[in-house]
């Protein structure tokens, strides 16, 4: 009798395990998302600002398969901004957050506990472009001389998505690195590429500061044409830039998920940099209105951004925050970060997605 029901109870637990399931392979409340593999795929959510080429190497993975290969079923979370990425990210309802350097600074000024794993670009990726009229008024080209192109924004009215934005503040550094008086530029908020460009051809503004394609929207539309990239500087040309980040208690909890969003990102580097045309054919979809050759072009434009597979270094991360603590009545960064590597960044994931 006594053999019977322990024989019984064994059934018991077996059955209540089997409806339970593993808690090695689903997501706990803790945040640890389990074993993941192509067999026991797991959901998370990208939180991003907005819908920006810079970010093409997500598209791409997303497009091309490479999360589903590493298991994932990856979703996107976009629009309103840094401030609204960040609240996604800590609210839970996103994973990963992919951004400007900025809105991650931000948070840690808060006190929120936060960790990079990759940056999309290894420099800034912003671009001017000025108005046929401004162009022959300063006889500048794109060929100019850098110290000769910021001399000619002294006076200029530049749109700009928000006044303060990073884009705002990087180009009065710019400025200022090079004694010039970045007071005289005035910065005009137009959000997106249509108004800029309506502004142009309008006369209401001189130029644009965006991100690609921005500069070849505004040639295609008869508004101006690219004059100057923020890149052109070699500081800028060193700057992580559209970081990919989560909560550190949450990359902690899930280094072989971490390990396995840098390996599909990292695939969407490679992709965007050495196959631009086959990067844009793929994911055309992801911006209305915009032809695929513009987004061929655009990504040609952006492939020097398109380092190795999204590592980051101390120098990187230190251009990012000088220009931000600087200004920091416009950017809202007061404190100046550690920067060495695995505080507020790490390469860690990528090195061991990459060695195998």
């Amino acid at each position: 009798m006594k053999k019977i029901g322990v024989t019984l109870l064994i059934a018991i637990i077996a059955l209540l395990q089997a409806c339970g399931g593993d808690a090695t392979s689903s997501s706990s409340s803790n945040g640890s998302e389990g074993a993941v593999s192509s067999d026991n795929p797991v959901d998370i959510t990208f939180a991003e600002p907005a819908r920006i080429l810079s970010f093409a190497p997500l598209y791409i993975a997303i497009e091309e398969g490479y999360f589903e290969e590493q298991g994932i079923n990856a979703k996107i979370s976009s629009g309103g901004g840094g401030a609204q990425v960040i609240a996604t990210l800590l609210s839970g309802d996103s994973q990963f957050a992919i951004n400007a350097p900025r809105a991650m600074f931000s948070a840690l000024d808060s006190g929120e506990d936060l960790i990079a794993i990759q940056s999309l670009n290894s420099a800034l990726t912003y671009e001017i472009a000025l108005s046929e009229k401004y162009l022959e008024n300063k006889n500048i080209d794109f060929e100019s001389p850098l110290e000769q192109k910021l001399e000619a924004l002294q006076g200029a009215t530049i749109g700009i998505d928000q006044v303060g934005d990073s884009s705002d503040v990087y180009l009065r550094y710019l400025m200022e690195k090079y004694n010039l008086d970045q007071s005289g530029v005035k910065g005009v908020k137009l959000t997106g590429s249509g108004p800029k460009i309506g502004g142009m051809q309008e006369g209401i503004i001189d130029g644009g500061i965006q991100s690609p394609p921005f500069a070849a929207q505004v040639d295609a539309n008869g508004g101006g044409e690219l004059v100057l990239r923020l890149s052109e500087e070699e500081m800028y040309a060193d700057l992580v830039w559209e970081v990919v980040f989560a909560k550190k208690e949450y990359i902690e909890k899930n280094p072989e998920l971490a390990k396995k969003v840098v390996k599909a990102l990292g695939l969407g580097i490679e992709l965007a940099r050495d196959n631009p045309e086959k990067a844009a054919a793929s994911i055309v979809s992801y911006f209305d209105g915009i032809d695929e050759e513009m987004i061929a072009s655009s990504l040609k434009g952006l492939q020097a951004t398109y380092v190795g597979n999204g590592e980051m270094t101390k120098s990187g991360w230190d251009n990012a925050q000088g220009p931000l603590v600087e200004f920091s009545e416009l950017s809202g960064v007061s404190k100046e970060h550690d920067t060495t590597e695995d505080v507020l960044w790490t390469n860690k994931y990528i090195k061991e997605a990459f060695s195998e």
